[in-house]
């Protein structure tokens, strides 16, 4: 931990700031699933959902990745899977400045929405949404169940 500390205290002011504040959230998100036992369960495929994480990184936060380039994806695969979930794709957008993450985490609401607020205090980003995904067979049972719905339906001409 004390070479972690030096090695953020060389980044400078800005980096050790930023660091600060994805330890804290990490801290903050991931300490009580620890502490609820999540750690020893095994996930199961049907209980995790897909989502898509888009993000536009602030001013602040393109001058601290420039200052410091570096893949981010193992870290953040890292913090994903302590939580049960997985990254499939880390990405930034050409000409957009975005970054496009998905992946998959357990379904509990409060979890999903606590991944979503860390980031919202940070500064370190100008926009960001969530979208939960739906995998290709998953839509093909609903296109089956809305013509259904609509064949059943008496309020429209058919």
């Amino acid at each position: 931990m004390p070479e972690m500390m030096n090695t953020v205290a060389k980044r400078g002011p800005i980096a050790s700031r930023y660091l600060s504040r994805i330890w804290l959230a990490v801290l903050l998100v991931v300490a009580p699933v620890f502490a609820a036992g999540a750690a020893d369960t095994v996930v199961q495929e049907k209980d995790l959902r897909y989502f898509m994480f888009i993000g536009e990184p602030s001013a602040a936060a393109w001058k601290f990745l420039m200052e410091n380039p570096e893949d981010r994806q193992s870290e953040v695969a890292g913090a994903f899977k302590a939580l049960g979930g997985e990254v499939l794709s880390y990405f930034f957008g050409l000409g957009d400045g975005k970054n496009y993450i998905t992946v998959t985490i357990p379904n509990d609401n409060e979890l999903i929405q606590a991944i979503y607020l860390m980031r919202l205090p940070s500064g370190m980003l100008n926009s960001y949404e969530v979208i939960e995904l739906m995998p290709s067979e998953q839509m093909s049972e609903a296109l089956k169940r809305s013509k259904q719905l609509i064949e059943s339906d008496t309020t429209i001409d058919n």
